[in-house]
């Protein structure tokens, strides 16, 4: 670990943290883990690190919410699920039959998260409310539903119904909790009616009746919730997307709860922008972006947690892969924050990089990923690679090349004469087959590069024209990888043959 004094936008934001510190993120384990889902545990995971680093006691929990209603669902599941609108998560069956629904997509987040060296301790909002552990807060929030409604009406400039309280039970009859309505309070049980219009996704059953609220038998409105959980573990430190957290947004709801209903101290707020695709905000729902697996096949991990920090979080992010050269260029400035930080600059991208990786800080390889991503559509490279120690990155140059890479970036050698070679002059032609003559020596890369050049010049060719009558009887393009490496990658005989038959 190298000692930086240059203030990173992390190292900033608890440069006057002091004292025992519990971090929290959370999510709802309902479907698709968009990468924009990753962007919150890594950042509170670097910030864990940070205080860490600094000798301070810290904790970091991640929440699950899967006592959250079902109220949309994943395409594929519409029709096995739909009768599960409106139940709770961790009440509706998972889709492959092991577990719950929240189990189901619980696991997948938690596999990511592993994959990015981001461990919190792991807790299910289901888990904690029918341990009783949530009793206490749901006696308060009940207790003082009018202090709630005033918070409510003062936010959002609107009048909250004196009828409306600030809890919904799961319904003992149909087993929904987003049709339900709380109409009173008694000090040990609630009213409540299953209404069948309530909302337009789900429909109540009718049923009327009293129940107590605690031990799991119903749940807060999620900012009411997050207050709870602030309260309940004592967070001191949680961030938020700029969805909930800009002025006047749920955020500051919670805030306004934690402190004036709870009496707890705010923890630390910071608020983090979103990941864009072509200007508009993320949606796996709309084919906007990846998910975060999707991610990781083409991102190596170390890079995916460099993604999500390098910048500081309150600017937006443009990331669409898809024909960009998005993927190349975030590998360069990974390369590039780990020469800075080798180097000893004291700067953001050294700092990002450290904080990136997982396990032992260790020399960033040279090669280029654009320059890799040539490599792995030419045979034989396989020694080249390992030379450079490149291997790690092999598969997700691949991937991009397979998925996401720009047309003018793929490179497939043609098993038959390409028509354009049609168009080569005859010194063009002439060229190629003086290169045919030198194929015989025994030459690397390098020297061959240098031989193909100076025979252009013999030939009274520009390097222009040159290159481009190798690249149009090899691959039928006009352009193409480093020629001699083209060349040396591949079987020298079928070169001759090819150079001499065009």
């Amino acid at each position: 670990m190298l000692e930086f004094h240059y203030m990173f936008w992390a190292d900033k934001l608890l440069e006057n943290v002091k004292g025992p510190q519990v971090i929290e993120d959370a999510w709802t384990p309902s479907g698709i883990i968009h990468m924009g889902s990753l962007k919150g545990p890594v950042i509170h995971d670097v910030l864990a690190r940070i205080l860490k680093e600094k000798g301070q006691d810290v904790r970091f929990i991640y929440g699950f919410d899967d006592m959250d209603v079902i109220d949309g669902l994943p395409e594929e599941l519409k029709k096995s699920h739909e009768q599960y609108m409106g139940v709770p998560i961790c009440d509706a069956p998972s889709p492959d039959g092991k577990g719950s629904f929240g189990d189901y997509f619980g696991k997948k987040m938690k596999s990511v998260l592993d994959s990015l060296d981001v461990k919190p301790e792991i807790y299910k909002t289901s888990e904690v409310y029918r341990s009783g552990k949530f009793d206490e807060s749901i006696k308060i929030v009940l207790d003082k539903a009018d202090n709630i409604r005033k918070i409510y009406s003062d936010t959002y400039k609107k009048e909250t119904p004196k009828e409306w309280f600030p809890f919904q039970v799961v319904c003992p009859v149909c087993g929904k909790l987003g049709t339900t309505k709380v109409t009173a309070w008694d000090g040990k049980e609630v009213s409540y009616s299953c209404v069948e219009d309530l909302v337009s996704w789900a429909k109540g059953c009718g049923n009327k009746g009293k129940i107590s609220p605690f031990s799991g038998n119903g749940k807060m409105p999620w900012k009411v919730e997050w207050a709870a959980a602030w309260s309940l573990f004592g967070v001191t430190i949680e961030g938020s997307g700029k969805d909930h957290g800009s002025a006047g947004g749920s955020y500051d709801v919670a805030m306004r709860i934690v402190k004036e209903v709870f009496d707890k101290p705010q923890p630390l707020k910071f608020v983090y922008e979103f990941f864009l695709s072509n200007g508009k905000k993320m949606s796996a729902s709309k084919g906007l972006g990846l998910t975060g697996e999707a991610l990781l096949q083409v991102l190596d991990p170390n890079v995916v947690r460099f993604l999500m920090i390098h910048k500081d979080p309150s600017q937006a992010v443009e990331f669409n892969p898809y024909e960009t050269q998005i993927i190349p260029k975030i590998y360069d400035d990974y390369q590039m924050s780990g020469e800075n930080y080798w180097n000893r600059k004291e700067d953001d991208f050294a700092r990002a990089f450290e904080l990136s990786q997982i396990g032992k800080v260790e020399r960033i390889r040279e090669v280029k990923f654009s320059t890799l991503a040539q490599w792995v559509q030419m045979p034989n490279m396989e020694d080249v690679i390992k030379e450079v120690k490149a291997e790690e990155w092999v598969e997700y140059a691949k991937i991009w090349i397979e998925k996401y890479a720009p047309e003018n970036e793929r490179f497939l050698i043609k098993k038959e004469i390409p028509e354009l070679t049609k168009d080569l002059s005859s010194v063009q032609k002439e060229y190629l087959s003086d290169i045919a003559k030198i194929l015989d020596e025994k030459i690397d890369a390098e020297e061959l590069q240098t031989k193909i050049y100076e025979l252009s010049k013999r030939d009274n060719l520009t390097s222009k024209n040159a290159f481009r009558a190798i690249y149009m009887a090899l691959l039928g393009k006009d352009h193409g990888p480093k020629a001699a490496w083209l060349i040396a990658s591949l079987d020298s005989e079928f070169v001759k043959k090819r150079f001499a038959e065009v």
